[in-house]
């Protein structure tokens, strides 16, 4: 009964992996289905889930329950991004006086009421269309050691630090990405030419 309970609990998993965004326009399923590499990377990542809990319940069932982490070097992060990502800087603002005196320690994008989806690689965009911040821009160690974003239901989030630029966005594209003006996008620009925190993936978006 252990046994089939675990067995269960592996493939509960491998469903509700393959359902999880990677992209806004794709999924782990679709990535798997197009790349014998990820396909591979991601059953190793799903074999490798830790069983958290195997017990008996009231009812005389056995109940499982397996983990496998979002980040990390067995996480299915690590799994679907692609390693070989040819990292491109991060655009430089248009507005030079957007500089702030404030040593800003993160970024906090405020998407409450815009049904904003989760995503392993989510994008933030300016309104007229600039990809702001995205995974060739940070890399496959970053992502993967940190994941691109943090998504949580407060805008005090310790992920951005003690010093946060916080923005509200402005609508959410295809679900998982999100967009801002253009004037917030520049301040985020102008802000991270200070202090570099968006290749450490200090981002946070509420939902």
């Amino acid at each position: 009964m252990r046994r089939s309970a675990i067995l269960d609990a592996y493939r509960y998993l491998a469903e509700e992996v393959d359902t999880l965004h990677v992209t806004s326009t794709s999924t782990v399923k679709n990535l798997r289905e197009l790349d014998d590499e990820i396909n591979t990377r991601v059953e190793a990542a799903i074999r490798g889930a830790k069983v958290v809990s195997a017990k008996f319940e009231a009812d005389g069932s056995f109940h499982a329950i397996v983990r496998l982490p979002k980040n990390g070097a067995q996480s299915i992060t690590a799994a679907v991004l692609k390693p070989d990502v040819v990292v491109e800087d991060f655009l430089k603002p248009k507005f030079t006086n957007l500089r702030s005196e404030v040593n800003y320690t993160g970024l906090v994008v405020d998407c409450r009421g815009l049904n904003l989806s989760e995503a392993i690689s989510p994008v933030i965009k300016s309104a007229g269309g600039t990809e702001i911040y995205a995974y060739k821009n940070v890399g496959y160690d970053n992502a993967v050691s940190n994941g691109l974003v943090e998504y949580s239901a407060d805008v005090n989030s310790s992920r951005a630090g003690n010093a946060p630029l916080v923005v509200k966005a402005v609508k959410v594209s295809d679900n998982c990405d999100v967009v801002v003006s253009d004037e917030d996008a520049d301040k985020i620009l102008a802000a991270n030419q200070s202090t570099k925190f968006l290749i450490n993936c200090a981002v946070v978006l509420v939902r």
